[in-house]
């Protein structure tokens, strides 16, 4: 009986021992394979410089009317639609941070895709959480190319690139392919993605943002 007993208690422990060696090795396989600059949204970015949280700008709760006060002869408001993002920053200070914004849209009576591209960079970044930047696609860019179906952003500090984050789908349950603004059949539009400074919306909750350059 003691012999038996001796012989489960030793079979439970090789049992135990290669368990543990499965998962150390499991462990091990998911580290190596390194984490994305943009996986999840969870991880900081390449150095550890910044973590890009939240993109917005698709959608009715993007849209923003600017002024129609008495300077306005035309007597209404057009639409703007605010590019919002939200990240963290580690280091301190960072001298300064580009952000190349992208807006893919498509025309409904032409079925043909634009994409709209802008840059705008923060200066003084200091050390912080949901740190706030945007952009704006100008009311003409909306009337001449369509409705936002893309939106992505690219995070570059010291010519590198640190941090992507992009959303948007084609149709209902069809993605748009990863990196899609990098297509080269994509051939961006420049001027209709400008800065804060640039919108009726310039001086509206100022201190949120960073400092323009």
């Amino acid at each position: 009986m003691k012999t038996d007993c001796m012989a489960w208690k030793i079979w439970v422990y090789v049992v135990l021992a290669l368990a543990m060696g499965d998962g150390q090795a499991l462990a091990q396989a998911i580290s190596s394979r390194g984490t994305p600059v943009n996986a999840g949204r969870s991880a900081l970015g390449a150095g550890g410089m910044i973590r890009l949280r939240e993109l917005t700008g698709l959608g009715p709760r993007s849209i923003m009317q600017g002024s129609n006060s008495s300077g306005n002869r035309r007597g209404e408001s057009r639409n703007w639609v605010e590019l919002g993002l939200q990240f963290d920053t580690e280091p301190e200070w960072q001298d300064e941070i580009i952000f190349h914004f992208f807006a893919l849209l498509k025309n409904r009576e032409t079925a043909k895709f634009t994409l709209l591209k802008g840059t705008v960079t923060y200066v003084d970044v200091a050390r912080g959480r949901s740190r706030m930047g945007s952009a704006y696609i100008r009311p003409a860019g909306l009337a001449r190319f369509g409705d936002v179906i893309g939106v992505a952003v690219e995070a570059v500090i010291k010519g590198e690139v640190v941090g992507t984050l992009s959303e948007g789908k084609l149709g209902p349950g069809k993605p748009l392919p990863q990196d899609w603004w990098k297509r080269p059949e994509l051939v961006p539009v420049q001027g209709y993605v400008v800065d804060r400074s640039k919108t009726p919306f310039a001086l509206v909750n100022f201190d949120d943002y960073e400092a323009l350059k």
